[in-house]
């Protein structure tokens, strides 16, 4: 079968992304007006969703798309934003710095990635839907806990999160290398498709030079509504 190639910011995908849009919009609402043990409930039904698309998209992938199994570990950033948010839904007094590794990375990660995806193929290709929810279930996890639980971050909490960030990017260049071509965690080893920022950034491993402090200021800028949101209501 032939599929249409993928095109950024095409018809096609802008009518995706106001789907995912309205769902997400659409669950938070629904919630933010119902007791808290049903907030609670709909934090756990989200976690478990996310479980499911964690557990059966390796299956899917390899079995049915014939996609290489060196890639279908939880290895990326959006894997570990998936991660941190089951646990932290799922979990009475979790660490907060679950939630807040999530944000940051969720925020920048998952939107970066709905706005410019990894995909060389169009719906109805079957990596075309499964990419574009499992994205939007990660913002809807982070979303759900700052509208409906009203957590938030501080500013203080962006250098502990790049500092796990930093972390956990030595470990998984070690584990591109562990598992052999043609895994590509965090793209550490080879860029994504193209159509992406790092079509302008100098080729793996020295994309890191420009991708290092480029993620930085998108925390920064994630962290932007409140820290308006605070000048606001110290006025």
């Amino acid at each position: 079968m032939n599929y249409p190639a993928f095109e950024v910011f095409g018809t096609q995908h802008l009518i995706t992304l106001s789907i995912c849009a309205g769902l997400i919009y659409s669950y938070i609402k629904y919630f933010q007006i119902q007791t808290v043990s049903k907030q609670i409930l709909g934090g756990k039904v989200v976690a478990i969703i996310i479980i499911i698309h964690m557990l059966t998209q390796p299956i899917y992938d390899v079995m049915l798309f014939d996609l290489p199994w060196q890639g279908e570990f939880p290895l990326h950033m959006c894997d570990f934003s998936m991660i941190a948010m089951i646990i932290y839904l799922l979990k009475d007094n979790a660490p907060k710095i679950l939630f807040n590794c999530a944000y940051f990375w969720g925020i920048c990660g998952a939107s970066m990635a709905l706005a410019t995806p990894d995909l060389e193929y169009g719906f109805p290709h079957g990596e075309y839907s499964p990419f574009f929810w499992g994205h939007s279930f990660i913002l809807l996890a982070v979303l759900y806990v700052v509208m409906v639980f009203k957590e938030r971050p501080y500013l203080i909490d962006i250098l502990k999160v790049i500092g796990v960030t930093l972390g956990l990017l030595i470990l998984v260049y070690i584990a591109n290398l562990l598992i052999g071509s043609p895994a590509n965690y965090w793209y550490l080893v080879d860029r994504p498709v193209d159509g992406t920022l790092m079509d302008y950034f100098p080729d793996p491993p020295l994309h890191l030079i420009a991708v290092i402090p480029l993620a930085v200021i998108l925390f920064y800028i994630a962290y932007l509504p409140f820290q308006i949101k605070d000048k606001l209501n110290n006025k």
